[in-house]
């Protein structure tokens, strides 16, 4: 952290740590939940008409064995899907998914906006133009958009007063954008 006036925060990004905010994006995503429910229910529609067709075939203990399987199997839609997404991520991460997001990077709110800059490039994320911040996974997701976001690790402030400065800051200039019109 730096001076009061645009607190600023130091931290790095590896490519482990960029697969657990993703996946943590993903999987609290209404789209990911929603497709997990629907592939759930066809599994368990699919178990069971395979238990009603086995039965009328007249096998009723193969009829058994799937009214039996069926509840593990939709258990498992949720695991199997979530280590799908994170092979995914990690087969991203691995092939390089694009300059400057590994390695350092430095955040710092100034009355313009937030800053963003790494060893490849730097931006500035206008107030108005950021939607929403959460905090999930140990880090703050600040979000410009439905799947765009800075993450900033908690862990990145050496104490709860360096976490508090830059908090108030932001939350100050946030404020003060949501008045004035963007521009």
């Amino acid at each position: 952290m730096t001076s009061s006036l645009c607190p600023t925060v130091d931290f790095e990004i590896t490519p482990e740590d960029w697969e657990e905010v993703n996946a943590e994006h993903v999987f609290a995503s209404p789209i990911y939940r929603e497709a997990t429910r629907s592939v759930r229910v066809i599994v368990g529609l699919l178990v069971l008409t395979l238990a009603v067709l086995t039965f009328v075939l007249g096998s009723s203990s193969t009829a058994f064995f799937f009214l039996l399987a069926a509840p593990p199997l939709v258990a498992g839609v949720g695991p199997l899907t979530r280590s799908s997404q994170r092979e995914s991520l990690r087969k991203l991460a691995r092939q390089g998914i694009g300059n400057g997001i590994f390695g350092s990077h430095r955040v710092e709110v100034r009355p313009e906006g937030l800053f963003h800059a790494t060893d490849a490039y730097e931006c500035l994320l206008r107030w108005h133009s950021i939607e929403r911040v959460e905090e999930m996974a140990g880090h703050f997701f600040v979000y410009t958009g439905p799947n765009a976001f800075l993450p900033i690790p908690v862990t990145a402030f050496r104490d709860a007063e360096s976490l508090r400065d830059f908090a108030d800051a932001f939350q100050a200039h946030m404020a003060a954008a949501k008045v004035l019109p963007p521009g």
